[in-house]
């Protein structure tokens, strides 16, 4: 019998695990949904099908869901299914959980044997024509396009077997994938990533080892139309320090974070560094070349958040706000310190471009922001907007106290080819209902507020990344043979 989940900031308020799955034909829609907008829009995030074995619980470790919404014809139909990885259903067949926090092996059941710790809980990617599921520690994990069914994980014909990115990049240009794997020998293994190249089709072409000063929580890298960048942060990962009674994954107060540049098809022994004072990014919104310099706009924070320092001690949220910074890298010059140049102080998540444009330079940023709650991530973003990072010009939407907002994502218009040209579309949740939308804009005019709600008849628990792929886009014709 399926214990009561403990009281924990991640498992409250729109929190709450909804721990089941659904399906909806042709959901209600208030407003209309434009002529020009066909395709998919997916969300992952976690929802954990047991409580934890730790008397806390930390957001990412929970079991990943995903929610599809299927827009044909001006009628949306949804479903929403867990990642049923290996770890899941030897969980769901033992009725409890078995692996401790990320699959920390000192406080895991014995029974999980050798079964790898994957949520599959991150982010949710269409290339090759496949759909995975993913997360940071482990190999994707491949599901239907449509029926969201869990096929297995994804090993590239075995070329990737260990851990994959969070947050691959699509080069829309040319098609191909570039991804990196952070910790690929495990906690205690040899400092290096992996970082890969792979093609139109879904087939590993390239792949190249770097070597990194001390294994970090690496969730995102850099990368333009010729280089790449691999963020080293101070949010380390040490297993030695767990043994000691320390946490397994800390911020190392004082240590600077580091970057390892290299050309886009180099090797390791092109690898440069640059430095600059403690910071901390989970995401960017895009990166591009110009004047022999990357040009880089981030969400950064002076300190991460949800994890303790060295000591244990958890930060606050105003410590670890992020806001949307300009990071500069001089190739041609003779420093090797990253540039900084604040563009808002809004606390922030999740800034997207128009991902057709991404390592090339564009100037408008889709993101959720928060203007009235105290701790954002917890109790949920309650705003979302479009700012240009040219001029600093917002347009915002406030969707109202105890409102939570996730990831706005571009979603172009058929035929569209030009940056911004169509509509932005997000998640939110509203505490009058207790039910959630999926919210579209017109995506230059988000002041002006929806111009469409698509109403889901209940809650979706607070996640992280979404994706919408547009029926005439190519990535869209190869998973669903359109």
């Amino acid at each position: 019998m399926a214990q009561q989940f403990p009281d924990a900031p991640y498992l409250n308020g729109h929190h709450t695990p909804i721990r089941f799955e659904a399906e909806a034909p042709d959901l209600i829609v208030t407003g209309e949904i434009p002529d020009d907008l066909a395709g998919v829009f997916y969300r992952n995030g976690p929802d954990p099908l047991y409580p934890p074995r730790e008397d806390s619980y930390h957001w990412f470790d929970g079991d990943g869901m995903v929610f599809g919404f299927f827009i044909e014809d001006g009628r949306v139909s949804m479903r929403n299914r867990w990642v049923r990885t290996d770890k899941f259903e030897k969980e769901l067949e033992a009725g409890r959980k078995l692996y401790g926090a990320f699959g920390n092996p000192m406080t895991s059941d014995p029974a999980i044997g050798d079964t790898r710790y994957n949520t599959g809980n991150t982010n949710i990617v269409l290339h090759g024509g496949k759909l995975l599921a993913l997360m940071e520690g482990a190999p994707p994990v491949e599901m239907g396009a449509r029926d969201l069914s869990t096929i297995s994980e994804y090993h590239y014909d075995g070329a990737i077997t260990t851990t994959f990115s969070a947050h691959p990049k699509v080069d829309w240009g040319t098609g191909e994938m570039l991804n990196f794997g952070s910790m690929i020998h495990g906690p205690m293994g040899p400092k290096e990533i992996r970082y890969d190249h792979i093609d139109a089709d879904g087939a590993v072409t390239g792949s190249e080892i770097i070597e990194v000063p001390f294994t970090t929580l690496m969730h995102t890298f850099l990368a333009t139309e010729n280089w790449v960048v691999f963020p080293v942060m101070p949010l380390e990962i040490s297993l030695e320090r767990m043994m000691k009674g320390g946490p397994m994954t800390a911020w190392v107060e004082g240590r600077e974070a580091r970057f390892a540049v290299m050309p886009r098809n180099g090797s390791a022994e092109d690898v440069r560094w640059f430095t600059m004072p403690p910071r901390h990014m989970f995401h960017e919104l895009n990166a591009w070349e110009e004047d022999g310099r990357i040009v880089a706009i981030v969400a950064s924070s002076h300190r991460a958040p949800l994890f303790p320092n060295e000591q244990g001690e958890m930060p606050e949220h105003s410590e670890t706000r992020f806001g949307l910074t300009k990071w500069t890298f001089d190739l041609s010059g003779d420093t090797n310190e990253v540039q900084e140049e604040e563009l808002t102080d809004r606390d922030m998540q999740f800034p997207r471009p128009d991902d057709r444009k991404m390592m090339r330079r564009t100037r408008h940023g889709f993101c959720n922001i928060n203007i009235r709650a105290r701790d954002a991530r917890a109790e949920g973003l309650d705003a979302v907007m479009r700012i240009d990072t040219e001029t600093g010009a917002e347009d915002l939407h406030d969707f109202g106290k105890g409102a939570a907002a996730g990831e706005l994502i571009f979603a172009p218009r058929l035929g569209g080819t030009d940056e911004a040209d169509g509509y932005a579309m997000t998640l939110v949740y509203s505490p009058e209902t207790n039910e959630t939308d999926l919210a579209i804009f017109a995506a230059q005019d988000i002041a002006n507020g929806p111009i469409a709600r698509v109403h889901i008849p209940f809650r979706v628990p607070g996640g992280f990344h979404c994706n919408y792929y547009s029926a005439d886009s190519d990535l869209y014709r190869r998973a669903f043979g359109a």
